[in-house]
């Protein structure tokens, strides 16, 4: 994660705002991981609550702000499922999370929860690995260099009828060997754009990754804005 451009990531995610004229002093989440763009976020004084399904993040992303000396709410709870009894200014979901969810129907119910916990006019950014991605099999990496740190085999697996990429990923690290199996799905823009219109959410732009441009042929990432329709929910 050392090679992660968060500083980049959070600049994106603030030109998004001054794009769609949104001043949040309320931040979330959804599917937060250890936390990283929260807590800097919140150093920057932004209220920021996150969620994530796996607890050994969320404990890890606590034992971090507490570290920091930062106030940031985490929570374990899926996004299809989380309620927080809080409505926050804007939200968002970074390093295709949302890919994640692999049912296209507990995808349109993380939008509904993520919309039960935005304010009228709230805006959500979220990005998506593409169909494109998958196919020209961006997920085959490797490092096999003997002085490593880490050496790993990803090879990936794509059914176009599915939309799914099995991502089988081999790890060698300080002499131990262990194995990961990621799967992903390719959302369609027809279907993700449905969902967010059927879960309170009006607006919806999608752009070329980290971009204010629209969409390539051969993006690879696509950002997605959506804000919350007034008088929804």
């Amino acid at each position: 994660m050392s090679g992660v451009p968060y500083p980049m990531w959070l600049a994106y995610l603030k030109l998004v705002w001054s794009y769609c004229g949104a001043q949040p002093r309320s931040v979330l989440d959804v599917c937060c991981g250890t936390g990283r763009l929260s807590r800097m976020l919140a150093a920057e004084g932004y209220e920021v609550a996150g969620v994530d399904l796996s607890e050994g993040m969320i404990l890890e992303a606590r034992r971090r702000a507490a570290e920091e000396g930062l106030e940031v709410r985490y929570e374990v709870s899926d996004a299809a499922e989380f309620r927080l009894g809080a409505t926050f200014d804007t939200a968002f979901s970074f390093f295709d999370s949302l890919n994640y969810i692999t049912q296209p129907e507990r995808l349109r119910l993380a939008f509904e929860r993520v919309a039960e916990h935005l304010v009228a006019g709230g805006w959500f950014l979220f990005d998506l690995n593409t169909a494109y991605a998958f196919e020209k099999r961006m997920f085959d990496q490797k490092e096999t260099r003997a002085d490593a740190p880490v050496r790993y085999l990803w090879k990936g697996a794509w059914d176009p009828q599915t939309r799914l990429c099995t991502v089988t990923m081999d790890f060698e690290a300080e002499g131990k060997q262990f194995r990961e199996v990621h799967v992903q799905r390719a959302h369609s823009p027809d279907e993700v754009e449905r969902f967010l219109h059927e879960s309170g959410f009006d607006r919806v732009e999608v752009f070329d990754a980290y971009t204010l441009g629209p969409p390539r042929r051969g993006s690879d990432r696509i950002h997605v804005l959506a804000r919350r329709r007034a008088g929804s929910g």
